[in-house]
């Protein structure tokens, strides 16, 4: 079994995922020095996007060493790595735990949907994920993660349904991408443009058309 020092160290070069997936804090299996600087992060790439992720931008919004990064993170590879996990962190934990107050069926969907159309509103969170996105599509191994955050993320929907039988969790499965595509989809419209999209009416029809055919498993 790994230890937690040894947790802490992959988890923050970007090695394995938090477990239960998407559920664990990415940053509370950081030491606190790696905390500071993945908070110093996130603040930076709000502020000035992507290109203000230097690493000596970094080390003095954090008040440490330069040398910390390497050390905590192995590069900036590494960093954004982490940055990216804690983006995806608390709207995966909050999905989950507001449908599972519920049982399944029309006040779960409900639920979820209404958490999906917090997260699209949740501008400035989208935002930090969408400076990252383009460096993920040229960068192999941030590549591999954000795919596989999207994985979770699909699980993550699937958890919210309670759908542990294989088959129905087979059948939930494209919903779950759907789903997904819909969400990336429209932070993009509210991000570019806050007033020319009634996101909440969008998610509202979304459910509509999608309630027959998630009932159809219960």
């Amino acid at each position: 079994m790994a230890t937690k020092d040894s947790r802490r160290t992959s988890l923050a070069h970007g090695q394995g995922l938090p477990e239960p997936l998407l559920l664990e804090d990415p940053m509370e299996a950081l030491p606190p020095t790696a905390q500071r600087l993945l908070a110093a992060a996130r603040r930076l790439l709000a502020g000035g996007g992507f290109e203000a992720l230097t690493l000596s931008a970094i080390a003095e919004e954090a008040g440490e060493a330069k040398a910390s990064i390497g050390y905590h993170f192995g590069n900036k590879d590494g960093l954004v790595t982490a940055l990216v996990d804690s983006l995806a962190h608390d709207a995966n934990r909050a999905l989950i735990k507001e449908t599972s107050a519920f049982p399944p069926g029309a006040a779960r969907v409900h639920a979820l949907m209404a958490g999906e159309a917090r997260i699209v509103a949740d501008a400035q969170s989208f935002q930090a994920f969408f400076e990252i996105l383009p460096h993920a599509l040229r960068a192999p191994a941030l590549r591999d993660r954000v795919a596989a955050l999207y994985s979770g993320y699909r699980e993550t929907v699937l958890c919210c349904f309670d759908s542990a039988d294989a088959a129905a969790a087979a059948e939930l499965r494209p919903f779950a991408v759907l789903m997904i595509a819909i969400v990336d989809g429209l932070a993009i419209q509210h991000g570019l443009d806050p007033r020319g999209g009634d996101v909440e009416a969008a998610i509202e029809l979304w459910e509509k058309l999608v309630r027959p055919l998630l009932a159809q498993g219960e």
